[in-house]
C-alpha cells in the first residue's frame, strides 16, 4: 500500500452560506524488517523469443531450487507504475470541472472555478433559486469525484481505507493481479513443471513462496511522503530482480492465479505490512484466520524469511489478534 500526501483539496463557495469542502486522502504505513534471504544466482539474457530468466535459490528447507523461462516480448507489459504527482491530478479534476460547468444553464447557476494553489481548487456556486443551487453544487461535486476515480483509474490506482479508517489511495493490486496471470503463465508453469506429476498444490504454493521471498527485498520509502514511484507490478519485480512488501505480494498472487484460478485468496494489509491469504486443505492444529466464514491459510511473500505457508511473523499475529487490518477478496 502507498500512502501519498493529499491527493486532493476542492472546496465550494456559494452566494449563500453553504461551503463544502473535499477532504483529501491520507494514511501512514512503515514497513517491518526481515533476516535475509539466499538467492544463490540471477540472469537474465535478451534471445529472439524474448527475455530468457535463470535462478538459483534455497527453499524454506535450505535446498537448492533452479528455475528458468523465457517471457515473450509481446507478453512483458509495463515494467512501471506511474508515480502520483499530485500537481497532474489537481490539473486533470480542473479541466473536468470545467467540462461539467460548461453543460449547466446559466439561467439556473453560474459556475466559477479558479486554482487559488497548487493543490487547491475553489468551485462557486451561484444561483438565485436555492433548490438549483442545492442541485448544481451536488452535480459539481459529482463531477469532482467522477473526475479523481477517473484521472486513479487511468493510473491504475484505486481508494483505500485501512483498519484505522484512514483514507487513503494506493497501486490497484487487485488490477494487477488479474491483468497479469496471463503474461505471468510462463513463470508459474516453469515453477510447477519442476515438480513430479500430481504434487500436491501445498508443495507448489511452498516452492513459488520461496522463490518469491528469495527475491531480493527493496524497502519502501517513507510512505508520508512516498509518490508511489517505488510499487513495481509483477513484471517490473521480474526484470528488476527486486520489490517491496506490496510488489511481492500482489506478483505472488498473480503466479497463483495463474494457474489455480478458482482459489479464494485475500490480501491483508497491517498497519506495517502487507501478506496473502489462501483456502486451502488444512493440516492438524495449523493456524488458519477466517474472514467473511472462509478460513485461510496465510503466508509472507515479501521475505527475505523463508517462511513457509501457514507461518507468519509474531508482528502480522499481533496486528491481526488486534485487530488491526483490513483486506480485499482476490478475484
Amino acid at each position: 500500500m502507498i500512502a501519498l500526501k493529499t491527493p486532493l483539496n476542492c472546496s465550494f463557495v456559494t452566494k449563500t452560506k453553504n461551503t463544502l469542502t473535499f477532504v483529501g486522502l491520507v494514511t501512514a504505513v512503515v514497513l517491518t524488517s526481515f533476516a535475509n534471504a539466499d538467492q544463490v544466482a540471477f540472469s537474465k539474457v535478451k534471445q529472439p523469443a524474448g527475455l530468457h530468466f535463470s535462478y538459483q535459490w534455497l527453499d524454506s528447507f535450505a535446498q537448492t531450487q533452479n528455475l528458468e523461462f523465457t517471457l515473450p516480448t509481446n507478453q512483458q507489459g509495463k515494467y512501471t507504475h506511474k508515480r502520483f504527482v499530485e500537481n497532474l491530478a489537481q490539473q486533470y479534476v480542473y479541466i473536468e470541472l470545467h467540462k461539467a460547468a460548461r453543460k449547466i444553464d446559466p439561467r439556473e447557476a453560474r459556475i466559477t472555478i479558479k486554482r487559488r494553489t497548487q493543490n487547491n481548487i475553489e468551485v462557486e456556486v451561484s444561483s438565485r433559486s436555492e433548490q438549483m443551487l442545492k442541485k448544481w453544487q451536488q452535480a459539481m461535486r459529482q463531477s469532482e469525484t467522477s473526475a479523481f476515480d477517473k484521472y486513479l483509474l487511468e493510473n491504475y490506482y484505486s481508494r483505500f481505507t485501512s483498519s484505522l479508517g484512514q483514507e487513503a489511495i494506493k497501486p490497484d493490486h487487485l488490477r494487477f493481479i488479474t491483468e497479469k496471470k496471463l503474461p505471468l503463465l510462463p513463470i508459474a508453469q516453469a515453477i510447477y513443471d519442476t515438480l513430479p506429476v500430481n504434487t500436491e498444490s501445498r508443495v507448489y504454493i511452498n516452492l513459488l513462496l520461496s522463490w518469491v521471498q528469495s527475491i531480493p527485498y527493496n524497502e519502501l520509502e517513507d510512505r508520508m511522503t512516498s509518490n508511489g514511484a517505488g510499487y513495481l507490478p509483477p513484471l517490473g519485480i521480474i526484470t528488476n530482480n527486486h520489490g517491496d512488501c506490496d510488489s511481492k505480494s500482489v506478483l505472488m498472487a498473480s503466479l497463483i492465479r495463474s494457474l489455480l484460478p478458482d482459489v479464494p485468496m485475500v490480501m491483508i494489509y497491517l498497519p506495517q505490512h502487507a501478506l496473502l491469504g489462501i483456502s486451502m486443505p488444512v493440516r492438524t492444529n495449523e493456524p488458519t484466520y477466517t474472514f467473511e466464514g472462509i478460513d485461510y491459510l496465510l503466508m509472507e511473500p515479501t521475505g527475505p524469511a523463508l517462511s513457509p505457508l501457514g507461518e507468519i511473523g509474531g508482528k502480522s499475529k499481533s496486528d491481526i489478534a488486534s485487530g488491526l487490518y483490513s483486506y480485499e477478496h482476490i478475484p
